[in-house]
């Protein structure tokens, strides 16, 4: 079994030979092989990716992200991707992801693990315990066609009727939606969209991320917002690559939230295809029913079909609210670290949605 690897300071080189071009599926699509050659915690030498290949068939890849452990100069890594062939991979990847544990000297953690892969992390001996983390999902708008779309691809022609009943139901809504609007805009803070992360904004964040484990710097969450994974869809376009990159709409918006000109709560809303997530989150803890009713005001007004959130306090916010969702779904993740950070993550066990890979997706 080759294992393949390829550096930070490899990717753009990488994207550009015929290896790559010839490898099918890809192992890793041109957008995020730029970001993480730009990605401000990385090291040239730094193992970007593992993959293996027959000829051009793709056996199996993994990636790494490297970060910085909150208040130490200890460098950490996500595991930003992993995939195996359901046939021709078999017995690959495992393999291939206790190698790419290595390449980060053993410095790893997991930020929305799935129960079958806590499983498998649990199985190597490597990791401390993985805890679970409940979030929710929160469903605000009709849409059957994206829904009829994504699930038939070949029926693409019949999502004109899906897309009428949507249009039917969301008019019936309508006045709730309108009515909840108007309350949350009474008892939301003043809203401002900023364009990236300023000195003020920097020293806010700094006092009210302490507990975390993942440091973020101005340079990390201008990096977020410049360099993306994913891409519009343009017509006839195809990317083989096993997770999302191609979508019909994306957007990562930084908002600031404050009362009587101080700053209150620092907000990243990211979007695709109409799902919202709150990757990153800071305020004062006094105001979380007028940090949680800005959010909602927020994503109203946008008219996001849906909302994904982990954050504990907006959470409780919204099982315990009386609004008329039309369906509330609870979301399990898993997180944790290698017993080699442990003690770390440990003593800062708190991760913003975004501190894996979802801020880019």
């Amino acid at each position: 079994m080759n294992i393949q690897e390829i550096k930070v300071c490899e990717l753009l080189s990488f994207i550009e030979s015929g290896e790559f071009k010839n490898l099918d599926p890809k192992p890793i699509t041109e957008l995020r092989a730029i970001s993480q050659f730009h990605n401000p915690d990385a090291e040239p030498a730094d193992t970007a990716l593992l993959y293996i290949s027959e000829g051009s068939d793709l056996i199996a890849f993994a990636g790494l992200l490297p970060k910085y452990i909150n208040g130490k100069n200890l460098r950490v890594f996500s595991n930003s991707c992993w995939w195996a062939h359901p046939e021709k991979g078999k017995g690959a990847a495992l393999p291939l992801f206790l190698k790419l544990i290595e390449r980060a000297n053993f410095n790893l953690y997991v930020s929305e693990s799935t129960p079958r892969i806590k499983l498998i992390l649990e199985k190597t001996g490597l990791f401390g315990p993985l805890e679970q983390k409940e979030g929710i999902r929160i469903f605000l708008r009709f849409y059957f066609a994206d829904i009829f779309s994504r699930r038939y691809p070949k029926l693409k022609w019949l999502s004109g009727l899906p897309a009428v009943a949507d249009g039917i139901l969301n008019l019936i809504a309508r006045p709730s939606r309108f009515f909840y609007l108007k309350k949350f805009k009474k008892n939301s803070l003043e809203v401002e969209s900023v364009p990236a992360v300023d000195k003020e904004l920097e020293t806010f964040i700094r006092e009210h991320s302490e507990d975390e484990f993942i440091r973020k710097t101005p340079e990390n969450f201008n990096w977020f917002k410049k360099h993306p994974w994913v891409t519009v869809e343009r017509q006839g376009e195809k990317v083989n690559y096993p997770f999302t990159c191609l979508v019909n709409r994306f957007g990562l918006d930084y908002y600031v939230l404050k009362k009587e000109q101080a700053i209150k709560a620092f907000v990243a809303v990211s979007h695709h295809d109409n799902l919202a997530k709150i990757p990153f989150i800071y305020f004062e803890e006094e105001n979380i029913s007028e940090v949680a009713a800005s959010v909602m005001s927020l994503i109203l007004n946008k008219k996001y079909d849906s909302l994904i959130v982990f954050h504990p306090g907006i959470v409780e916010f919204m099982k315990s609210y009386k609004m008329l969702f039309l369906y509330k779904k609870k979301e399990i993740k898993f997180s944790g670290a290698t017993k080699q950070v442990f003690e770390y993550f440990a003593a800062r066990p708190k991760l913003q949605d975004g501190d894996g890979d979802v801020v880019f997706v």
